[in-house]
Protein backbone atom coordinates (compact mmCIF):
# COMPACT_ATOMS: atom_id res chain seq x y z
CA UNK A 1 0.00 0.00 0.00
CA UNK A 2 3.06 2.62 0.95
CA UNK A 3 4.08 1.84 -2.46
CA UNK A 4 0.84 2.72 -4.63
CA UNK A 5 1.39 5.90 -2.25
CA UNK A 6 4.87 6.97 -2.93
CA UNK A 7 3.80 6.20 -6.69
CA UNK A 8 0.72 8.36 -7.25
CA UNK A 9 2.65 10.86 -5.16
CA UNK A 10 5.60 10.88 -7.13
CA UNK A 11 3.25 11.20 -10.74
CA UNK A 12 2.81 14.76 -9.54
CA UNK A 13 6.68 16.05 -8.27
CA UNK A 14 7.78 18.64 -10.46
CA UNK A 15 4.47 20.36 -10.75
CA UNK A 16 4.86 23.84 -9.63
CA UNK A 17 4.01 25.60 -6.28
CA UNK A 18 1.49 27.75 -7.78
CA UNK A 19 -0.32 24.76 -9.22
CA UNK A 20 -0.28 23.15 -5.63
CA UNK A 21 -1.83 26.11 -4.19
CA UNK A 22 -4.35 26.54 -6.86
CA UNK A 23 -5.19 22.67 -6.38
CA UNK A 24 -5.49 22.89 -2.66
CA UNK A 25 -7.58 25.99 -3.22
CA UNK A 26 -9.86 24.10 -5.18
CA UNK A 27 -9.98 21.10 -2.90
CA UNK A 28 -11.42 23.88 -0.35
CA UNK A 29 -13.63 25.30 -2.94
CA UNK A 30 -15.54 22.29 -3.65
CA UNK A 31 -15.45 20.60 -0.37
CA UNK A 32 -17.70 23.44 0.33
CA UNK A 33 -20.50 21.64 -2.14
CA UNK A 34 -21.03 19.94 1.23
CA UNK A 35 -24.34 21.84 1.16
CA UNK A 36 -25.64 20.02 -1.93
CA UNK A 37 -26.93 16.54 -0.76
CA UNK A 38 -27.94 18.37 2.57
CA UNK A 39 -29.57 21.04 1.48
CA UNK A 40 -33.13 19.25 0.04
CA UNK A 41 -33.27 17.46 3.44
CA UNK A 42 -32.80 20.73 5.30
CA UNK A 43 -35.39 22.21 2.72
CA UNK A 44 -37.80 19.31 3.20
CA UNK A 45 -37.52 18.87 7.26
CA UNK A 46 -36.50 22.08 9.00
CA UNK A 47 -38.32 24.46 6.58
CA UNK A 48 -41.30 22.32 5.33
CA UNK A 49 -40.81 22.66 1.38
CA UNK A 50 -42.37 20.34 -0.72
CA UNK A 51 -40.59 18.17 -2.93
CA UNK A 52 -41.71 19.73 -6.17
CA UNK A 53 -40.19 23.35 -4.02
CA UNK A 54 -36.98 21.58 -3.19
CA UNK A 55 -36.88 20.47 -7.31
CA UNK A 56 -37.97 24.49 -8.19
CA UNK A 57 -34.56 25.26 -6.08
CA UNK A 58 -32.21 22.70 -7.31
CA UNK A 59 -33.36 23.86 -11.00
CA UNK A 60 -31.46 27.68 -9.80
CA UNK A 61 -28.71 26.11 -8.59
CA UNK A 62 -28.31 24.14 -11.57
CA UNK A 63 -29.07 27.20 -13.50
CA UNK A 64 -26.59 29.61 -12.06
CA UNK A 65 -23.93 26.99 -11.75
CA UNK A 66 -24.41 27.22 -15.47
CA UNK A 67 -24.62 30.80 -15.65
CA UNK A 68 -21.48 31.10 -13.46
CA UNK A 69 -19.45 28.85 -15.33
CA UNK A 70 -20.15 31.06 -18.38
CA UNK A 71 -19.87 34.28 -16.54
CA UNK A 72 -16.68 33.52 -15.02
CA UNK A 73 -15.20 32.56 -18.49
CA UNK A 74 -16.42 36.19 -19.88
CA UNK A 75 -15.16 37.81 -16.50
CA UNK A 76 -10.94 35.83 -16.22
CA UNK A 77 -11.03 37.36 -20.44
CA UNK A 78 -11.82 40.41 -19.22
CA UNK A 79 -9.67 40.95 -15.89
CA UNK A 80 -7.55 37.74 -15.46
CA UNK A 81 -7.47 34.26 -13.43
CA UNK A 82 -6.92 35.65 -10.26
CA UNK A 83 -9.26 38.84 -9.16
CA UNK A 84 -12.48 36.47 -10.46
CA UNK A 85 -10.80 33.75 -8.38
CA UNK A 86 -10.68 35.70 -5.19
CA UNK A 87 -14.06 37.86 -5.36
CA UNK A 88 -15.53 34.12 -6.39
CA UNK A 89 -14.26 32.80 -3.07
CA UNK A 90 -15.02 35.91 -0.71
CA UNK A 91 -18.33 36.42 -1.86
CA UNK A 92 -19.00 32.55 -2.43
CA UNK A 93 -18.29 32.38 1.76
CA UNK A 94 -20.37 35.77 2.63
CA UNK A 95 -23.54 34.21 0.21
CA UNK A 96 -22.83 30.42 2.04
CA UNK A 97 -23.14 32.68 5.80
CA UNK A 98 -25.86 34.96 4.25
CA UNK A 99 -28.21 31.63 3.21
CA UNK A 100 -28.81 30.02 6.16
CA UNK A 101 -30.95 33.37 7.53
CA UNK A 102 -32.88 33.10 4.09
CA UNK A 103 -35.99 31.18 4.76
CA UNK A 104 -38.60 31.59 2.31
CA UNK A 105 -39.22 30.08 -1.33
CA UNK A 106 -38.23 33.11 -2.79
CA UNK A 107 -35.38 34.48 -0.95
CA UNK A 108 -33.78 30.51 -0.85
CA UNK A 109 -34.58 30.43 -4.98
CA UNK A 110 -32.66 33.36 -5.54
CA UNK A 111 -30.03 33.13 -3.07
CA UNK A 112 -29.00 30.08 -4.54
CA UNK A 113 -29.08 31.11 -7.72
CA UNK A 114 -26.84 33.99 -7.06
CA UNK A 115 -24.82 32.37 -4.71
CA UNK A 116 -23.95 29.40 -7.53
CA UNK A 117 -23.27 32.17 -10.23
CA UNK A 118 -20.58 33.44 -8.05
CA UNK A 119 -19.34 30.56 -6.66
CA UNK A 120 -18.91 28.61 -10.29
CA UNK A 121 -17.59 31.87 -11.57
CA UNK A 122 -13.89 30.34 -9.88
CA UNK A 123 -13.68 27.31 -12.46
CA UNK A 124 -12.74 29.12 -15.47
CA UNK A 125 -10.50 31.05 -13.91
CA UNK A 126 -9.25 27.78 -12.49
CA UNK A 127 -8.40 26.42 -15.66
CA UNK A 128 -6.70 29.70 -16.76
CA UNK A 129 -4.60 29.97 -13.95
CA UNK A 130 -3.24 26.76 -13.98
CA UNK A 131 -2.24 27.09 -17.93
CA UNK A 132 -0.14 30.00 -16.51
CA UNK A 133 1.56 28.44 -13.64
CA UNK A 134 1.83 25.11 -15.56
CA UNK A 135 4.56 24.10 -17.65
CA UNK A 136 3.61 23.00 -21.23
CA UNK A 137 5.22 19.48 -20.22
CA UNK A 138 3.64 19.78 -16.97
CA UNK A 139 0.03 20.71 -18.20
CA UNK A 140 -1.55 17.18 -18.72
CA UNK A 141 -0.34 16.46 -14.94
CA UNK A 142 -1.68 19.67 -13.53
CA UNK A 143 -5.42 19.47 -14.95
CA UNK A 144 -5.18 15.92 -13.13
CA UNK A 145 -4.21 17.06 -9.94
CA UNK A 146 -6.92 19.80 -9.99
CA UNK A 147 -9.00 17.36 -11.17
CA UNK A 148 -8.02 15.06 -8.43
CA UNK A 149 -8.90 18.36 -6.07
CA UNK A 150 -12.11 18.53 -7.31
CA UNK A 151 -13.05 15.24 -6.91
CA UNK A 152 -11.68 15.13 -3.07
CA UNK A 153 -13.71 18.00 -2.62
CA UNK A 154 -16.64 16.54 -3.63
CA UNK A 155 -16.10 13.56 -1.52
CA UNK A 156 -15.05 14.75 1.41
CA UNK A 157 -17.03 18.04 1.70
CA UNK A 158 -20.31 15.77 2.37
CA UNK A 159 -18.46 13.31 4.87
CA UNK A 160 -17.83 16.91 7.02
CA UNK A 161 -20.67 17.89 6.21
CA UNK A 162 -22.41 14.89 7.71
CA UNK A 163 -20.40 15.10 10.73
CA UNK A 164 -21.15 19.17 11.12
CA UNK A 165 -25.23 18.46 11.24
CA UNK A 166 -25.24 14.86 12.91
CA UNK A 167 -22.94 16.87 16.07
CA UNK A 168 -24.41 20.39 15.63
CA UNK A 169 -27.63 20.30 13.20
CA UNK A 170 -28.47 22.24 10.01
CA UNK A 171 -27.66 25.31 11.41
CA UNK A 172 -24.20 24.23 12.46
Amino acid sequence: MKSIYNSYINSFKGLSREVWWLSLITLINRAGTMVIPFLSLYLTQDLGFTLENVGIIMSCFGLGSLIGAWLGGKLTDMFGSYPVMLVSLILTGVLFLILQYLNSFWTICAGIFVLMIIADAFRPATFVALSAYSKPENKTRSVTLIRLAINLGFSAGPALGGLIIGILGYRG
